[in-house]
């Protein structure tokens, strides 16, 4: 093979990796978006305790943070059915209107606690309504090796939303930062105006031209993308013959292996990134940070130091899954959580007053969350269920995550009362190693796996496992 056709190889590759990213981004957008709708009560919190004309009381503070997961698990369902509706592409054109108007009445708010919890319910219900949607966008518009990159590169997106508003909120007013954050709807508006409808989405409404159109400027007019391309329609005009199903037909997609072996793994990676903390800390870092520290380090230059490392975190996730197996990755984070978890809880208990240490522990916590078990199930929850019921399946753990997310969000006062400091990180370190024993045993490798091989795996006719994969992924 000769170098220019080496190097012509390398720059169709670069192209179509480009194109991929590109198409992406607009989803990354407005994931930062949503990020900072997670940090932003992080900085909204202590401003407002400092203004007396508001008079926040504990029991309101609670409800400012967690009035924006209220809505979100509503709208996993309506973006879950949305997305099989009107395609992902336009849900997340139109859902970019109402996260623009959310920010938009936190700005203009003035006095009105109205207007503030309103902004923060609609900002919220914008996280609901695309959470099942931008991952599996993104994992359709993408080929196996790259999807491992461009997947993670959400979660990043995530985590750099929360830093985004920690970063402007030690700096800025509040409703200045809202201001700020009506950048990003428009941006993804702006970029999701010029990219292809998904695929597979395409191929489901019976338009193969335009779906072929659009795979082939994703993915290359190669002999694999053609295959693999084939392999989607096919599947899908086998469903087109299958009989109108009636609604107790629909239901027993819960007895297909395909739909529930994915769901339970899913629930239980989600149950457990809740419950090791991650959602709790992130919306009430300040808080927490003055419980830990007292008055020995700033809390405001500690947040900023751990959300940096949030992004280091997350950045080491999108190459960790690019180029890591899927469940090494989740044991070393788990592992590490815990650790620090438990680290941080003796430190709680014995009242040990050495800053550092505690600052390392939560920068280490930090770190491990970010770099797997955070992006992760969101990540697999793109990838794993059937292409019949992709929709419906990351609507339901979406919508048990929002949910998780809201109780826990919810109680984390009352929870660092009645524990206290070292006690709530006792229960979030033996949530995370009960979890993380649980998925040694369920959760496959789907590392370059193409969606069709890792749908006919867990239907059971795949050319078998690899051996990265667990032998006892059958679930009774």
């Amino acid at each position: 093979m000769s170098v220019n056709t080496i190097c012509g190889h390398q720059n169709n590759t670069i192209k179509f990796k480009f194109r991929q990213t590109l198409t992406a981004l607009g989803p990354i957008l407005i994931t930062i978006s949503l990020g900072l709708a997670e940090g932003y009560s992080a900085i909204l919190l202590p401003q407002l305790e400092e203004d007396e004309t508001w008079n926040v009381s504990l029991e309101l503070s609670s409800w400012i943070a967690s009035i924006a997961t209220l809505p979100m698990s509503s709208g996993c369902i309506v973006g879950g059915f949305l997305m099989e509706m009107i395609g992902r592409r336009m849900l997340h054109l139109l859902t970019c209107i109402p996260c623009l108007m959310g920010w938009l009445l936190i700005a203009f708010s003035g006095h009105s606690i109205e207007l503030l919890l309103a902004g923060r319910f609609l900002t919220g219900m914008c996280v609901g309504i695309l959470s099942p949607v931008l991952l599996v966008y993104v994992a359709e518009t993408s080929d196996p090796s790259f999807r491992g990159f461009l997947l993670p590169g959400v979660s990043f997106a995530l985590n750099l939303g929360i830093a985004i508003a920690h970063i402007m909120g030690t700096y800025l007013k509040w409703k200045l930062v809202a201001s700020l954050a009506c950048t990003y709807p428009l941006l993804c508006f702006t970029f999701m105006l010029f990219v292809p409808e998904s695929p597979t989405y395409l191929i489901k409404q019976g338009k193969i031209e335009l779906a072929t159109k659009g795979f082939m400027w994703l993915r290359s007019d190669s002999e694999e993308s053609r295959s693999e391309l084939n392999i989607l329609i096919s599947k899908q005009q086998h469903e087109a013959t299958q009989p109108k199903k009636t609604f107790g037909k629909h239901l027993q997609i819960f007895k297909k292996p395909e739909f529930y072996k994915p769901l339970i793994i899913l629930l239980v990676f989600f149950s457990t990134m809740q419950w090791s903390g991650n959602n709790p800390i992130a919306f009430y870092t300040i808080n927490i940070l003055k419980e830990v520290l007292g008055d020995s380090l700033n809390p405001y230059t500690s947040m900023l130091i751990m959300d940096a490392v949030r992004i280091v975190g997350s950045i080491i996730g999108c190459f960790g899954q690019r180029y890591m197996p899927r469940r090494l990755l989740m044991v070393l984070s788990c592992l590490g959580t815990l650790v620090s978890l438990l680290v941080l809880s003796i430190y709680s208990y014995l009242n040990i007053n050495i800053a550092w240490l505690a600052v390392l522990c939560l920068v280490s916590y930090i770190f491990f969350v970010n770099s797997g078990l955070l992006p992760l199930p969101y990540s697999m929850s793109g990838e794993l269920f059937a292409q019949s019921s992709r929709g419906l399946g990351s609507g339901i753990v979406t919508l048990f995550n929002m949910i998780l997310m809201f109780v826990l969000v919810k109680i984390t006062p009352a929870l660092f009362s009645e524990l206290h400091t070292g006690g709530a990180f006792l229960l979030f370190g033996v949530s995370c190693l009960v979890g993380m024993v649980a998925l040694i045993w369920l959760l496959p490798e789907t590392k370059d796996k193409s969606l069709h091989e890792i749908e006919d795996f867990f239907r059971g006719t795949g050319r078998g496992k690899s051996q990265s994969e667990p032998n006892n992924l059958s679930i009774q």
